[in-house]
């Protein structure tokens, strides 16, 4: 009985401590999160939004190759009609930070870090020269979906990252905004950042056409300007301590 008892005590005692470290090391990655948050925030600040848009310019050339010109046309026009709007309510609504624009087409180039190749536009759609002022100081947004964080978080009893069984109870993986429609901010290499970090405003893609993006992008520049200003104000109290 004494050796059960004992037996017992000691895998109680084991399963506390694994628990207890599964804790910290949650607790490690949120601290980790939010440093990365507030130099993000900062670094945006200062530097370029470049927001990726389509342009459609295979399916356009797709239609042109058949001679189809009217095909063509009309596919530049219902696009161009959308992305006037895009760039009207980026205009209208957004000043946290310098913002151009980019084609879809041109996402490997930039992604590859081939800048002088990428085609850059203001809110008319005129192309502007950014070679020598870009360099790696930039983020990415776009209209799209928010993926689901790959980060797992504490809840009840966390899983093993090397153990997708999960055989030791219950928690979740990830976050659940997975899919959501939002204009979403990702880092140069394209890789959607994390909260704390206000990286994205949902949006309703059939809504009002004439509110449908500036909406989404009014709460996003709110979000930026507040957070920034609360790592602004954390920062001032830290250097005053």
């Amino acid at each position: 009985m004494k050796v059960f008892f004992l037996f017992f005590l000691l895998i109680s005692f084991s399963l506390y401590s694994q628990e207890r470290a599964r804790i910290k090391d949650n607790i490690e990655i949120r601290k980790s999160q939010k440093k990365d948050a507030e130099k993000n925030i900062l670094k945006l600040k200062e530097a370029f939004l470049l927001i990726r848009i389509n342009l459609r310019e295979k399916e356009i050339a797709y239609y042109e190759s058949f001679h189809n010109n009217k095909g063509a046309d009309k596919v530049k026009k219902r696009q161009e009609k959308k992305n006037t709007q895009i760039l009207k309510a980026f205009q209208e609504n957004f000043n946290f930070c310098k913002t151009y624009f980019f084609s879809m087409a041109d996402s490997r180039k930039l992604f590859e870090g081939k800048i002088d190749s990428v085609k850059f536009y203001d809110f008319d759609m005129n192309l502007v020269n950014l070679d020598g002022l870009i360099s790696n100081n930039y983020f990415i947004a776009e209209f799209g979906s928010v993926e689901s964080d790959t980060t797992f978080f504490y809840k009840g009893k966390t899983p093993n990252p090397q153990n997708q069984q999960n055989p030791e109870g219950y928690s979740y993986f990830g976050d659940e905004k997975f899919s959501l429609p939002a204009l979403v901010i990702r880092n140069r290499d394209f890789i959607q950042l994390r909260d704390p970090f206000p990286y994205y405003a949902a949006y309703n893609p059939g809504g009002n056409i004439n509110k449908r993006y500036s909406n989404s992008i009014s709460k996003l520049n709110l979000r930026l300007k507040k957070y920034y200003a609360k790592v602004r104000i954390n920062l001032e109290e830290t250097h005053t301590e």
